[in-house]
């Protein structure tokens, strides 16, 4: 269990490890520093320990913003994953933990900035309730030059916190900021995402806004900076018995002196914006990103065919200049006469070896049903070519599925419409075996847990052939198929079933392999594999709903080298989109 861990998580853990060290590391340095250098003194006089937290705060919120836009910039990843054998295997997975990461960012960002906003809350009732102090009147204690803190003079008349907040560049584009956060944050939760995906993608696109916003978050320079607060000075008594402070302000020790006119007059610059600065590096790739899609999204594609399945599933097939694919991986669509804006991604289920490029799309909402009323469901009359949408392509992308040519054993789990991902990959093993090309796969377990029988339809025929055709080469034993019903069979569909027993083919799917009913015995399974390899690498690669991930995940923990024995070592690998 211990090694399992080492193996799957530890690597992602040191990574998401040293970004959350790096965060805390950033915070106690700017809250150090503020409390402490002379040059904010008079600031933490009136401000006092929210100073502290609006800054500390504001550097985590300056340092995640380099990275917010880097595991979006799916270009980037995919270059760096192809790279072939220059990245380690483990980096490749940590890479495809890349929307994790991302949300993990994402969420750091709108927790540093709620704690901003209520620091600087506090400073401007703050601001809003002190006394400019009058320059004739002798002062006790502490002489603190309010009327030399340039930035907040018109700040003191005004007597209403709230009005304060909105009568600066930091107020206006600070609740700006706040509201776009609280949309983008609204609109991503997952019922959000997957039912109403149009709300997220726009509301998400407001980022632009969000960026906007903080890049003129400081360009008043509202936080004064002592310019004179550190250097050389002297002190020196006079006959009447007064102190003079010659060359800095040492603000620490002339706010205490009781007469004025013994030290030189403090000056104070505004700190100067940077968050603008801190966006940049980030914010460029971001941009030659962008620039790459929409060159891929002018690049003509071609419908060739358009294919009706049952189950409310539609394959197009495509061709594209120049386009060059490996097994699992993935595109993003877009159709300008169903959504002008709308990306949506899609797995490839052709593979590199067939001279076009292909999808399945089930129609499960108002996006993919307008795409099949276009294409033409429901016609029987044929359909020109020239009659179907323009479609724009941009990918392909690289995914955690493509590196299963370099295990020994890959173990391919699918639940549902999550199987696509892995019909590419069958079928690049079949071309791969048949061509008699070399490669490091040397046995493939194929499990496909479906909620009902309609499901096996449109990925049935595939599976049998690529299984026929393995057989009559003699590499059956290459290939082993395990399919489980979940639900949805009913006592007549048992009876059928029944009845058939003795067949050579299974009754509900069609293939050699006979159909499962139940969910897997996911301990048993992987005992089994565990045995059977040995001191091996089975690459595990799952795509489908998270309860099933989580515990895939688990058992390849768990199994992973167990103390009983030499045992395979499970890699656990998960699709991401």
């Amino acid at each position: 269990m211990v090694y399992g861990w080492v193996v799957n998580e530890l690597p992602r853990w040191i990574v998401f490890g040293s970004w959350i060290c790096m965060n805390i590391a950033l915070f106690i340095y700017q809250f150090y520093n503020f409390s402490v250098l002379p040059r904010y003194f008079y600031s933490r006089a009136v401000l006092r320990e929210a100073l502290m937290f609006a800054r500390g705060s504001a550097i985590i919120i300056n340092f995640n913003i380099i990275l917010i836009l880097l595991p979006v910039c799916r270009n980037l990843i995919s270059l760096v994953r192809g790279t072939g054998r220059c990245v380690p295997r483990t980096m490749k997975r940590i890479l495809d933990k890349n929307l994790t990461f991302h949300k993990a960012v994402a969420w750091t960002i709108i927790a540093a900035s709620a704690m901003h906003t209520m620091a600087h809350y506090y400073n401007y009732e703050r601001i809003a309730s002190v006394t400019r102090p009058n320059p004739t009147t002798p002062m006790e204690g502490p002489r603190y030059p309010l009327e030399a803190l340039p930035t907040f003079t018109l700040l003191f008349v005004v007597k209403d916190p709230l009005t304060a907040c909105f009568i600066t560049y930091a107020g206006i584009t600070g609740h700006i900021i706040l509201v776009v956060l609280f949309l983008m944050m609204t609109s991503s939760i997952e019922f959000i995402r997957r039912s109403y995906f149009e709300v997220f993608w726009y509301t998400h696109h407001l980022f632009i806004i969000f960026l906007t916003g903080l890049a003129f978050h400081q360009f008043q320079q509202l936080l004064p900076v002592q310019n004179n607060a550190e250097g050389t000075y002297f002190q020196n008594l006079t006959a009447e018995g007064v102190i003079n402070v010659v060359g800095a302000h040492p603000p620490a020790l002339c706010s205490l002196l009781p007469a004025k006119g013994v030290c030189p007059e403090a000056t104070f610059k505004g700190a100067p914006p940077l968050s603008w600065k801190f966006m940049l590096g980030g914010l460029f790739i971001y941009i030659i990103e962008r620039i790459v899609r929409f060159i891929r999204s002018l690049q003509r594609v071609v419908i060739i065919k358009v294919v009706q399945h049952p189950s409310k599933t539609i394959e197009i097939q495509m061709k594209k200049r120049g386009f060059t694919t490996e097994a699992g991986q993935y595109v993003f669509i877009n159709v300008p006469s169903v959504a002008l804006f709308e990306w949506h991604p899609f797995t490839l289920t052709s593979s590199p070896e067939e001279d076009y490029f292909s999808v399945h799309i089930r129609i499960v909402g108002d996006w993919t049903q307008e795409l099949s009323r276009q294409l033409g469901d429901g016609r029987n009359a044929f359909q020109q070519s020239w009659e179907l949408p323009i479609v724009a392509i941009d990918g392909p992308f690289g995914t955690a599925s493509e590196d299963v040519f370099e295990h020994d054993v890959g173990m391919l789990v699918g639940a549902g419409i999550g199987v696509t991902p892995f019909a590419s990959i069958l079928k690049s093993v079949f071309y791969k075996l048949t061509s008699e090309k070399k490669i490091s796969l040397k046995k493939v377990y194929f499990y496909w847990i479906c909620p009902e029988p309609q499901s096996f339809e449109w990925f049935a025929d595939m599976l049998s052939s690529v299984e026929g055709q393995l057989t009559a080469k003699g590499m059956s034993d290459f290939l082993d198929i395990h399919i489980y019903l979940s639900r949805g069979w009913k006592d007549k569909d048992a009876f059928a079933v029944y009845l058939r027993e003795g067949e050579e083919k299974d009754a509900v799917t069609g293939l050699q392999a006979r159909t499962h009913y139940g969910r897997p015995d996911w301990s048993n399974i992987f005992d089994e594999i565990s045995l059977s390899h040995p001191n091996t690498d089975v690459g595990v690669f799952f795509c489908g709903p998270p309860a099933l991930s989580h515990n895939l995940h688990e058992k390849c923990n768990q199994y992973t080298g167990r103390s009983d024995g030499n045992r395979a070592s499970f890699l656990y690998n998960k699709e991401n989109f």
